[in-house]
C-alpha cells in the first residue's frame, strides 16, 4: 500500500508583525530579495552568493543593507548604524582596522550594545517572512541583472547601421 501524500502547506507567519515586515521585503527589488533569501533561508555565506550571482562581496553587502535598512525604524539613527554594522561584520572583505573601529562603537554607549542586540533579534524575525517570500525556491536561480550601459551600445550599433544603411540606397 503506498503511503497517502498530503499537500505542503505554504509556511504561515506566526507573528502578526510577520505581515508587515513581509509587505516591506515585498517592495525590495528582486535581486535585494534573493541576496536575502540566499542569506537567510539557505544560510549562505556572503562569499557564497557572491560567488553564485556573479557579483562582488560589496554588492551583496549593499543588497543586504538595503534589506536590513528596509526593516528597521527609519526615525532611529542608532539602529540603522547598527544595522550597517551588522551587516558589515559578515562581509569576508572586512579589515582589521573595522573591526577595531566596530568595537569600539559598540564600547563607547551601552545604547550601541543594545541596538546591535535589537538587530540581531530583528535579523531572526526575519526568518517566518522569508520562508513565506522563497516559498517555491526560485529565488535560487541566476537571472542576468538587466545591463542599460550594453543595451545602450547595442542601440547605438543598431541605429549606426541603419543610417549608414539607409544613406547608401
Amino acid at each position: 500500500m503506498t503511503p497517502l501524500l498530503l499537500p505542503l502547506e505554504s509556511p504561515a507567519l506566526a507573528a502578526p508583525g510577520d505581515q508587515a515586515l513581509l509587505q516591506r521585503l515585498k517592495k525590495l527589488p528582486r535581486r535585494a530579495q534573493q541576496v536575502f533569501l540566499l542569506s537567510r533561508l539557505d544560510q549562505w555565506s556572503f562569499a557564497m552568493i557572491a560567488e553564485h550571482l556573479a557579483v562582488p562581496p560589496s554588492t551583496v553587502e549593499r543588497y543586504m543593507n538595503q534589506v536590513l535598512q528596509s526593516v528597521q525604524p527609519a526615525t532611529d539613527p542608532l539602529a540603522r548604524e547598527a544595522g550597517y554594522w551588522y551587516v558589515r561584520l559578515q562581509n569576508p572583505q572586512i579589515t582589521a582596522s573595522e573591526r577595531i573601529d566596530f568595537r569600539r562603537w559598540l564600547d563607547s554607549a551601552p545604547a550601541h550594545l543594545t541596538a546591535f542586540h535589537a538587530t540581531e533579534l530583528r535579523w531572526r524575525s526575519l526568518l517566518a517572512p522569508a520562508q513565506v517570500l522563497g516559498d517555491g525556491h526560485g529565488y535560487r536561480q541566476v537571472r542576468p541583472a538587466l545591463s542599460l550601459g550594453g543595451c545602450s551600445v547595442a542601440i547605438a550599433v543598431l541605429l549606426g547601421t541603419l543610417l549608414t544603411l539607409g544613406f547608401c540606397a
